[in-house]
């Protein structure tokens, strides 16, 4: 089988099933995006039955990741996190720690040594931005104050994340942690919410609004697109 009929099989069965699953999640009542989970698992390499093609599967995961988070951004504003930073940060803050102690606790009581515990707190610690997107779109909820407060604890955790990403497997691994690293890592994301910034305040506004002024929805499109891939090529690039 050549690796584009290939791609086109792993695609069409990864969305039947999901499709499939997201008709047994409504059934039930419940937001589809659990029915898509579902499926994911179904599919995957730890559940018998049929596994794809995973750096293929993972390359289509990274695309839907991209216009996901995209579209955070599109329905969620900076304005919205400055006016309740402190409840989002400091909430956000809380929870992390929380979390971590909760599994270092939970690994203790089960015999595991404290850093495989702090490890697992580590793993669970970070809500899905965007399956509360997701969710929260279902429910047509976004723009309510608790939407927006989930949405501006979730992008603080976002942040977190990348440091624990980081420092997670130094602590398994027992390599201890490279306060150098960390330090590179912190300033490559400093670097990068820079750029995105006033990329995204000067620039990116004044191009969608030349787009539209074109009267193409095709042009507009691509253009959205251009944006969501550019600055997740950007982010990697900066290894954040």
């Amino acid at each position: 089988m050549t690796p584009e009929l290939q791609l086109i099989l792993n695609a069409t069965i990864a969305l039947a099933i999901a499709l499939a699953g997201g008709l047994l999640a409504n059934a039930l009542r419940q937001s589809p995006i659990l029915g898509y989970l579902l499926a994911g698992v179904l599919i995957g390499p730890f559940t018998p039955g049929y596994v794809g093609n995973r750096p293929q599967i993972a390359s289509l995961a990274e695309v839907g990741v991209i216009f996901l988070m995209f579209g955070l951004g599109v329905a969620f504003s900076l304005k919205d996190l400055v006016r309740i930073k402190g409840v989002a940060i400091g909430g956000a803050i809380g929870q992390v720690v929380f979390t971590i102690l909760c599994g270092a606790s939970l690994g203790l009581a089960l015999g595991w040594p404290l850093m495989q515990g702090i490890f697992f707190g580590g793993v669970i610690v970070a809500s899905s931005s965007m399956v509360i997107l997701k969710t929260l779109m279902s429910r047509d909820e976004v723009a309510s104050n608790h939407g927006r407060l989930l949405l501006s604890m979730s992008i603080v955790q976002d942040l977190l994340a990348v440091l624990l990403i980081v420092l997670l497997p130094k602590l398994a691994g027992g390599d201890g942690v490279n306060v150098s690293e960390l330090l590179l890592i912190a300033l490559k994301a400093l670097v990068f919410i820079a750029l995105a910034l006033t990329v995204g305040v000067r620039l990116v506004p004044r191009v969608l609004s030349y787009v539209v002024g074109l009267h193409s929805r095709e042009l507009f499109l691509v253009a959205a697109a251009v944006v969501a891939f550019g600055g997740a090529m950007l982010r990697a690039l900066l290894g954040v």
